[in-house]
């Protein structure tokens, strides 16, 4: 449930998120919060970058080619 808002705050805002941007717009405790990122990073659902000297959030977009073998593979798979 936590991760799900998480992740609906990334992709409504558009643009990478600090920890206290994303603990204001959902709600989650900031500690808390850290864990969920961690973890969706690991998942592979979320990545860090840096804006200045604050590290932000982001959902994770695959690559062209990434797109494209998950668009066949939906395709052809029975």
């Amino acid at each position: 449930m936590r991760r799900e808002a998480i992740l609906k705050a990334l992709q409504d805002a558009g643009t990478p998120m600090t920890v206290d941007e994303l603990s204001q717009k959902t709600g989650i405790d900031i500690v808390r919060l850290r864990v969920d990122l961690f973890r969706l990073v690991e998942e592979g659902r979320v990545e860090r970058r840096q804006r200045g000297n604050m590290p932000t959030w982001t959902v994770k977009v695959g690559s062209a080619a990434e797109q494209r073998y998950e668009k066949w593979s939906r395709k052809y798979t029975p």
